[in-house]
């Protein structure tokens, strides 16, 4: 029963609620009544009721209880679900064959705080008529179980709307002989640490001093502090992970649409396109055919590329004669002889760039005047 408990009776925040709920059940500390514990954990009336406490306890815990009340058997009681027991409860209630008195008396301290929320267990005594008793062992054992040092107790201290603090606040109630004594004291341990200060005036001389609304203020911040409450205003903790209900069909993120300036090109044929980052990988994409007219030899390029098709040079300003042509050879008949020029032109054409000068020396044609030893034909012989 131990292994299953709800909240583990050796951990501090435990022993401090168990400690609130022993003392509550003493004349000193009674700031709640057993009826009050009623109407807190079963609230009924002549027609429903509202179970808060029983739904938390196991069966082999509520049975022998619903039993020993004299209103269930025991193994019927142990059988019973959490509606069934509800229902037996509230019919004693109503005909009167359990009280008040008999349900706390059923209850024993540690079977609230091991299996009630202890959130709802310090509301129930943070409700009542707190006591400067009660407000002395919440402190005291919270002080001893370290739910809080001695410097986190003087921080915490405030009175006056915030004017005074600390030691402040402690001094503003006592009287010069007490205040001279509390001097004494820390003189003769050597201590003037926050703990030595506490030590040296005590928790009987604290409590009785400090007004009950400081103290209570004292003791809510501590119960948010170690998480036995929650703030004002602060929401629960969430689930690293959200989860969705299971009726809900999970449905996937939409893709982000890619930007409207930034155009998509078409794919080649045989093409594979990478599906983006996180998405499943799409099925192989279909080949389509794309048809290219056959490019002809003649057919001229985009205006784009112009520039690296080569033009043919215009003729040497004034020297109209000389005009050439760069895809032929030049010959010259001087004397039925044939003289060839220095070079013979290019099989294609060189790139030559239209504002450059044409060198003549180039483009010029030497003739060799040969002399004939024979008679030319139809003609007298030239010496």
């Amino acid at each position: 029963m131990l292994d299953k408990a709800r909240n583990d009776l050796s951990a501090a925040v435990p022993k401090f609620c168990l400690a609130l709920e022993e003392h509550r059940r003493t004349p000193d500390g009674r700031v709640r009544t057993s009826q009050e514990l009623l109407s807190s954990f079963f609230p009924h009336d002549e027609k429903v009721s509202t179970d808060k406490l029983f739904k938390y306890l196991p069966n082999e815990v509520r049975g022998p209880i619903i039993a020993a009340w004299g209103i269930r058997g025991i193994k019927a009681a142990l059988r019973d679900d959490d509606e069934r027991i509800q229902q037996v409860v509230y019919d004693a209630l109503s005909a009167g064959d359990v009280d008040h008195s008999a349900f706390e008396e059923g209850l024993s301290p540690e079977t609230l705080v091991r299996w009630v929320p202890l959130g709802d267990l310090w509301s129930f005594w943070r409700g009542g008529k707190l006591t400067k008793q009660a407000i002395h062992k919440a402190l005291s054992t919270a002080y001893e179980l370290y739910l809080f040092d001695a410097r986190w107790f003087l921080d915490a201290l405030h009175s006056k709307g915030g004017s005074l603090k600390g030691t402040n606040v402690l001094s503003d109630g006592l009287t010069k002989d007490e205040l001279t004594q509390w001097i004494q004291r820390i003189h003769e341990t050597a201590d003037g640490t926050p703990k030595g200060l506490v030590a040296a005036l005590g928790w009987d001389k604290i409590v009785t001093k400090t007004p009950n609304d400081v103290l209570v203020a004292v003791l809510d911040s501590m119960v948010t502090k170690v998480g036995l409450v929650m703030a004002a205003g602060r929401e629960p903790p969430r689930e690293s992970t959200p989860k969705l209900p299971p009726d809900v069909p999970t449905k996937a993120e939409p893709k982000p649409e890619p930007p409207a300036a930034a155009p998509v090109p078409t794919p080649a044929a045989g093409a594979v396109t990478a599906a983006p980052p996180g998405d499943p990988e799409p099925p192989p994409p279909t080949p389509e055919l794309v048809k290219l007219e056959p490019l002809r030899p003649t057919d001229k390029p985009p205006a784009a590329d112009e520039g690296s098709w080569s033009a043919v040079p215009p003729p040497p300003h004034g020297d109209p004669g000389l005009a050439l042509s760069l895809d032929d050879g030049i010959n010259v008949v001087v004397d039925e002889d044939v003289v060839v020029a220095d070079r013979p032109a290019p099989p294609t054409a060189p790139r030559i760039k239209a504002a450059s000068p044409v060198d003549e020396e180039d483009t010029e044609v030497k003739q060799i005047a040969r002399r004939s030893e024979r008679p030319v034909r139809g003609g007298p012989s030239r010496r």
